[in-house]
Order: C-alpha cells, then structure tokens, then sequence
C-alpha cells in the first residue's frame, strides 16, 4: 500500500506502528478523549495535525519524520 500525509492514521499506524509513538505527543488529545479509535479511522495525517492546530515548524517536522519512515521501507 502507498501511504502518503493524505493516508488515514489507522491505515499508516498498521504499516508503520513505530510512528504512533513519535506522533503521540502531537495527538495526545484524541488519545486523552478516547477518540483515537474513531477519528484514526476517519482523519489523515494532515488533517489530524490541521485540526490539532499543530504549528507550522511542528508539521513540518512530522511530515518529514513520516517521510523518512516510509521511504526507507
């Protein structure tokens, strides 16, 4: 599967479970809310950092770590 920042989080946290634990911090609201299990399914990972209101370097650095995750593979 091709997965890019538009990939729901569910699908690119299956591929890539290392991931989830360097993007927790970042989406620790869902977590803390329980709404991780609905809206991964739902949200990608540019939408989750956008609604998150993630800044601008913080995304940056995330799309980049993603990135780097899946193209070593």
């Amino acid at each position: 599967m091709r997965l890019n920042i538009e990939s729901k989080l569910s699908d690119i946290f299956k591929e890539y479970p290392e991931l989830e634990d360097k993007f927790r911090p970042f989406l620790n609201y869902f977590y803390e809310e329980k709404l991780n299990d609905i809206l991964f399914r739902k949200l990608s990972l540019i939408g989750a950092l956008k609604l998150l209101n993630v800044s601008e370097e913080d995304r940056e650095k995330l799309i980049q770590e993603f990135y780097k995750t899946v193209n070593k593979s």
